[in-house]
């Protein structure tokens, strides 16, 4: 599994990066930051580059030789619509922490990826990915004289984009109890120039299970199922497969004084290799969430995606997904 972004923060005069490669329990983490200053046109921090080729169709990513080990140069194509999610809103202590607006777009890649000198040959047919784009207010770490956060509503979330031969699909999922979605975007994907003829996803009921003995929420399979306006019902079977970066990697939720939004330097570069085999220290890795990749199944397709999930002490549902405190045998 690799997973990257790049972030602009006009008012900090930051752009930052991160990107993460996770392979056979071992996970490498880059993270990277520059001065904004003039080159806002640019996506460029440290080694990692990005050009757009053709927009919303051919987007090239690079990361040029660094100490991590990590290295790629690969295209990442796509000939299916762009998914625009929901206007995303939210109020803690009477401050907008959150406001933004993302689409996601489904797609192939191919190119290079090489690990400490040992080169891959990515192909579209082995190599699927997704891109999402947001833009607006997010949430960032507190600083010196901000009130303290307070514990948001939602207890669960799932964001999780599929794609499958001649189609995709996307949704993201807030709930604060199980069927009360506080924030719902879902919506299909098809190739450029196709009819438009898909219904409307108004609910989505899931069903989950998950691994009880695991050190971090960790997903084994389940069933998703959409709600369509007419009354129709898509049934999608889930397996989680073993690529799983954890994002926390690339500093979601801070890591060891690196935080996302927050001036570092005109150019900072950093790295560390993560064991995840390490029952100690996993649940540190995974708290901010992770691309977990996942099969699915659905009327005799096979497709594939990631789901990103986070389930929290006070949901009612998958109380085995929240480990026990080590030496209590409760779950918190």
């Amino acid at each position: 599994m690799l997973s990257l972004g790049i972030g602009q923060y006009p008012n900090q005069d930051t752009q930052e990066a991160f990107v993460v490669h996770s392979k056979s329990g071992e996970q490498r983490n880059m993270r990277m930051a520059r001065s904004l200053g003039r080159r806002r046109d640019e996506m460029a921090v440290g080694p990692l580059r990005i050009e757009i080729v053709e927009p919303m169709k051919d987007v090239r990513f690079i990361l040029s030789d660094n100490p991590s080990g990590v290295e790629f140069d690969f295209h990442w194509k796509s000939d299916l619509e762009p998914i625009l999610e929901g206007r995303h809103f939210q109020v803690s202590r009477t401050r907008v922490t959150y406001d933004a607006i993302r689409y996601v777009q489904l797609g192939r890649i191919e190119g290079q990826l090489s690990v400490d000198g040992s080169t891959t040959t990515l192909t579209p047919d082995r190599w699927w990915g997704e891109r999402d784009h947001s833009w607006g207010t997010r949430t960032l770490p507190s600083t010196q004289g901000t009130p303290p956060g307070i514990r948001p509503e939602w207890r669960m979330l799932m964001f999780c984009p599929i794609q499958f031969e001649d189609f995709g699909v996307h949704f993201y999922l807030y709930e604060a109890e199980p069927g009360r979605p506080l924030h719902l975007s879902a919506a299909f994907s098809r190739r450029a120039g196709a009819p438009d003829e898909e219904d409307l996803i108004v609910h989505i009921d899931h069903d989950l299970v998950w691994d009880s003995s695991a050190a971090a929420p960790t997903l084994r399979s389940g069933i998703i199922t959409l709600a369509l306006h007419s009354g129709e019902k898509m049934e999608f079977k889930i397996t989680a497969q073993e690529g799983r970066a954890h994002l926390r990697g690339g500093g979601y939720e801070g890591w060891n004084g690196w935080f996302q939004g927050h001036w570092k330097g005109e150019d900072s570069f950093e790295h560390d290799t993560w064991d995840l085999t390490d029952r100690s220290q996993i649940y540190r890795y995974a708290k901010a969430g992770s691309d977990h990749m996942i099969e699915v199944e659905y009327a005799g397709q096979t497709g594939f995606g990631i789901m990103e999930y986070m389930v929290l002490p006070g949901y009612a549902r998958y109380q085995e997904a929240i480990p026990a405190k080590p030496g209590s045998g409760v779950n918190q």
